[in-house]
């Protein structure tokens, strides 16, 4: 105590209360310091420790530590480096500082200390063991590392932005509140014409920019800086000698107080769009192929016409063109053939159109010609007339003869003079072009439903809106109608006509209307063909079907377990001429009967020689898959048709359908019975199935089989009916018929 001074300034009494006191603090100390405090002797054993230091390691007091080392708190490694340090200060006497010790495991997590440890001295300065502070810097460390990793983060989002703006193609520039450029990027420096030194710290008319421009711009500039708003500005100007078009957002940007402290702008050039857009409005009101009017113009024509037309003395009329069976053009000799008509119908209408109508084309093969100044309606049958007849001769393509024809509609309006003309056709002054057209559109929809493929024209009437209307109900009904599972199927058997053996049943579709009840395929098929809806509904037509047919051959199949060789039914189904112009049909149909492990022979695909010739030649792709597949191609109304005999060459046909019109007749004089006789000829020879269809009475079953025919149906063998009922009678009735081979 001498060498520190302390003994030969205090009496006894003095040094007694100093002794007392250093207890008070070091308990103190030891007690609530928030830091661990531990002094050690020389073999590293614990002779003071704090509560904070018991508390980190999960000791039980202060107390129990006293005698104990680190090897029986900390883990080997830990405990022979912290050992180590101890040896090196009381080697050394220098005290260790801010030693951070890392992964120091304490119970169940580890932390990461800050230590400093010294020397631990008698009064007289000699070394007696070792004392350290240490504070548990975890949080503090953990926080460190997230900032590093949130700065490196920022630094890279800094550089990516940079690069960004750096490389972006749209001109970028920042202004300080003088309005004095502070940034531009690469873009805004090669729209200007300029180097980035030559434009940093002056503004837009220091640029050298018109007068007239940069009042503009400056004035938009200094808008955003006093409402604190961002603002989109359109802009044009000469650069370069080019008159440029610009589409800018100045976005203001703000200091710590909320002030507006600098705009950053950020512009697009539109100059090609501009250009586009102006190249485009020229050609808004024209046909690029055929150079006709195009529906814009004439709507805006004939609405101007209509207007003109209250109170006048004569009538307009609306001519809406469709040409017949374009489709089969295009598709068979090409889009090229199907341009070359469309051209060629063009001209010829003009040719036939008065100079002062206006003929247009709407897209595809739809033309229509506005007729002004009319004095009755027969003006407008006799346009009508005049492009019959001048589409009547063959138009010529790459050395082929093409045979057009148009169906046309015709929708008239009368001004207030003729209102009372009572033609029941003629709609009144308010009418618009849309509902010029709407009409005429209707009125050729019928001649197209006459289906003769001859063209010709109608006057519009309200019976034809009606229909109209009600052909829209039921398109609208029949999308419902799919989703909601309105449709049926039922089964009518065909039966082998010698043996009068069930072959098997041809599925027909019915709609179970929640208001019209059962609707039998004429009510409804027409219009889902029309639409496109045909194709949703035929494949539910072909699942639904094989999913029955799958059933009955199970059935079947364990009824003739004995003789695994006897036939299963077969089921056939009707296809549309969309169909088979989908070149994944044939995929389709191969997925259907892999799901439903069904032989390719018991699915028959029925298709009309009608859709056969209205197909483009792609479809014969899809016939001739489907054949190789493995299904029976079935040519249903044989002989009601176009050109049989090349229909046979063109689809690879299995089975000739007999039309029951032919059917209908056997028994009666006339030719009818020589025409059935011919077809099945025709049918053995090429190695072909018949059936005869509509089958009613017994002697026209015996008529079919003196003729030979091989299979039939109709109601003498039963009406169509549900697949429940087929396989209670029909099929049931063939499994009890089938032989026992058992014995």
């Amino acid at each position: 105590m001498a060498k520190y001074g302390l003994v030969g300034a205090m009496d006894g009494t003095e040094r007694t209360d100093s002794a007392r006191l250093d207890q008070i603090c070091l308990f103190n100390l030891l007690s609530a310091c928030a830091d661990t405090i531990y002094f050690k002797d020389l073999e590293s054993r614990f002779i003071r420790v704090s509560q904070s230091q018991a508390d980190l390691i999960g000791a039980e007091s202060p107390t129990a530590m006293v005698g104990k080392t680190d090897f029986d708190y900390f883990s080997p490694q830990h405990a022979a480096e912290a050992f180590a340090y101890e040896r090196q200060i009381i080697r050394t006497g220098r005290p260790v500082t801010d030693l951070h010790e890392w992964n120091v495991r304490i119970g169940d997590r580890e932390c990461v200390l800050s230590s400093t440890k010294q020397p631990l001295r008698d009064f007289s300065g000699r070394i007696i063991g070792t004392f350290g502070i240490t504070r548990d810097i975890t949080a503090r460390k953990h926080t460190e590392r997230e900032l590093l990793a949130k700065t490196h983060e920022l630094e890279r989002i800094g550089r990516e932005l940079r690069t960004l703006l750096e490389s972006s193609p749209d001109p970028m520039a920042r202004m300080d509140r003088d309005l004095r450029y502070t940034y531009v990027n690469p873009a805004a420096t090669a729209l200007a014409g300029l180097e980035a030194a030559d434009i940093l710290g002056r503004t837009s008319s220091e640029l050298g920019f018109p007068e007239d421009y940069t009042r503009g711009w400056e004035s938009a500039l200094r808008h955003v800086l006093a409402t604190g708003e961002p603002a989109d500005v359109e802009r044009n100007l000469v650069l370069g000698g080019t008159r440029r078009f610009l589409e800018s957002r100045i976005v203001p940007e703000f200091d710590d107080d909320g002030q507006v402290r600098s705009l950053l702008v950020v512009s697009r050039d539109l100059t090609e769009r501009k250009r586009i857009e102006e190249t485009l409005a020229e050609q808004a009101v024209r046909d690029p192929l055929t150079g006709l009017a195009n529906r814009r113009l004439f709507v805006e024509r004939t609405n101007r016409a209509l207007a003109a037309l209250e109170g006048a003395d004569t009538l307009l009329a609306v001519l809406f063109l469709d040409l017949d069976r374009f489709k089969v053009v295009n598709d068979s000799l090409g889009h090229a053939a199907g341009d070359a008509l469309l051209v060629a119908v063009a001209a010829r209408l003009q040719a036939a159109a008065r100079r002062t109508d206006l003929v247009a084309r709407f897209g595809g093969d739809e033309f229509a010609v506005l007729c002004e100044r009319l004095s009755r309606r027969e003006d407008a049958a006799a346009l009508a007339d005049r492009i019959n007849r001048a589409l009547t001769e063959p138009i010529r393509h790459a050395g082929q003869e093409i045979h057009v024809s148009a169906s046309i509609g015709i929708a008239t309006c009368c001004g207030v003079a003729t209102a009372d003309s009572g033609s029941g056709s003629e709609s009144g002054p308010a009418a618009d072009a849309d509902a010029l057209l709407r009409d005429a559109d209707a009125a050729m929809y019928q001649v197209k439903a006459r289906g003769n493929g001859a063209g010709g024209h109608l006057f519009f009437t309200e019976p034809i809106r009606e229909q109209a209307v009600s052909r829209l109900a039921v398109e609208t009904e029949l999308r419902l109608a799919l989703e909601r599972g309105e449709f049926r199927l039922f089964y009518e058997p065909i039966y082998a006509l010698r043996q009068r053996r069930l072959i098997g049943a041809e599925a027909l579709i019915r709609w179970q209307h929640p208001r019209r009840g059962l609707l039998p395929p004429a009510e409804f098929i027409p219009v889902a063909e029309e639409c496109g809806l045909i194709v949703p509904i035929g494949l539910w037509v072909l699942r639904e079907a094989c999913r029955t047919l799958a059933a009955w051959t199970r059935i079947y199949h364990r009824a003739h377990a004995a003789n695994p060789a006897e036939q299963a039914p077969t089921m056939a189904v009707n296809l549309s001429v969309r169909q088979i112009a989908d070149s994944g049909f044939a995929d389709e149909v191969a997925a259907v009967l892999r799901r439903h492990r069904l032989e390719p022979a018991q699915l028959s695909l029925e298709i009309t020689e009608t859709a056969v010739h209205d197909a483009p030649f792609s479809a014969g792709t899809v016939l001739k898959a489907l054949c190789e597949l493995g299904a029976r191609i079935a040519l249903d109304d044989f002989g009601t048709g176009y050109s049989s005999l090349m229909h046979l060459r063109q689809a690879p046909v299995d089975i000739l359908k007999i039309d029951r019109m032919f059917v209908s007749e056997l028994g009666r004089l006339g030719q009818d019975e020589a025409i059935v006789a011919a077809v099945i000829g025709m049918a053995r020879a090429l190695g072909m199935t018949t059936i005869g269809e509509g089958i009613e009475t017994a002697e026209q079953y015996r008529r079919l089989c003196e003729l030979g025919c091989d299979q039939g149906q109709g109601y003498l063998f039963s009406p169509p009916m549900t697949a429940e009922l087929f396989r209670a009678t029909h099929l049931a009735q063939a499994m009890r018929a089938a032989p026992d081979t058992s014995a």
